[in-house]
């Protein structure tokens, strides 16, 4: 349960999510916020994907988080499925922003939304849909209304959703 006790705000999106997080990340920072951003896919270093005020993780941090988490899936493997290299991300970035007792997160949708690794928060402060367009439609849906149900299933009751409807 990453989410709970923590703030966080939910962004899916066709095309922007990577500007809505930065923005997003920034403005609540400038507010006097400790700000955890979790972005994907990173370009050089996986610490690329865990900000912290719009710093890039250490790579030590990430290690241990790492360690610390595979440690757990091994000694329960007999309990559990071993969460994808995706969903193993998502759990390091959220175990960072925890120990770095981030004040709010901000949270970037992996693919698509209702299926995404990242859709397991319960109460996002807030859902942010930046702008959909045909993408990834092998998976998602060949048309705008099915790509856009995807993107939409990170939608929570009580909730409020930003979102561009300028498509």
């Amino acid at each position: 349960s990453p989410d709970k006790n923590r703030k966080i705000i939910h962004v899916a999106g066709t095309n922007g999510k990577g500007s809505v997080c930065a923005f997003t990340s920034r403005i609540l920072k400038e507010c006097g916020c400790r700000v955890g951003t979790f972005t994907s896919p990173h370009l050089v270093d996986i610490t690329e994907r865990f900000l912290i005020d719009g710093e890039q993780g250490e790579e030590e941090e990430f290690l241990d988080a790492f360690h610390r988490l595979y440690d757990l899936c091994m000694e329960k493997k007999d309990e559990i499925v071993h969460p994808s290299y995706f969903e193993f991300l998502v759990l390091i970035g959220m175990l960072i922003f925890k120990e770095k007792n981030v004040d709010i997160t901000v949270l970037e949708v992996g693919l698509g939304g209702r299926l995404d690794a990242t859709n397991v928060i319960e109460a996002p402060e807030a859902c942010v849909i930046a702008s959909i367009s045909l993408d990834h439609t092998e998976i998602l849906g060949e048309t705008i209304p099915e790509i856009a149900f995807e993107k939409a299933g990170i939608i929570k009751v009580y909730s409020p959703v930003i979102y561009d409807d300028s498509n």
